[in-house]
């Protein structure tokens, strides 16, 4: 079951990082948000929150870019896995992605990916005002900024 990207409404987001939170608290059990696989950008002067994650590409330059071959597409959920054994942090994966996605993990420079939780997100549950969502799972990817999944 391949698993679709997040639906971002930034229009809604209220900027409260309770995704952030979410996100880490349900894989490392600690409150914070420095490694989250979901970040909020804040557009300060335009008064817009922009919740940013991985939008699951069909053709995700970020595996493209990685010299050592760390990153791979999980074939049965369709997310992008990190073999944190072949990563060296050399950070080509950032520059690759168009969206501006992911960051890198603070303790060891590497990347933090969105998974979905395996198919259910906790930044999902966690969203009062509903800016993010998911949909029903799909054979397809679609990439396109138009379709707002992000």
């Amino acid at each position: 079951m391949l698993l679709k990207p997040l639906r971002v409404d930034a229009s809604v987001c209220t900027g409260c990082r309770a995704c952030e939170i979410a996100c880490v608290f349900h894989r490392e059990n600690v409150l914070g948000t420095s490694s989250a696989r979901i970040r909020i950008f804040k557009k300060e002067a335009e008064g817009l929150d922009q919740p940013l994650v991985c939008r699951l590409c069909a053709e995700p330059s970020c595996i493209a870019s990685c010299p050592e071959g760390a990153l791979s597409r999980n074939p049965g959920l369709g997310t992008i896995l990190l073999d944190e054994a072949r990563c060296t942090s050399c950070g080509a994966c950032f520059g690759a992605c168009p969206f501006d996605s992911f960051s890198g993990d603070p303790r060891n420079g590497k990347p933090l990916i969105c998974d979905l939780c395996g198919g259910e997100p906790a930044c999902v549950f966690r969203c009062s005002p509903g800016a993010l969502q998911t949909e029903p799972a799909s054979g397809q990817r679609d990439s396109s900024p138009e379709e707002g999944s992000q």
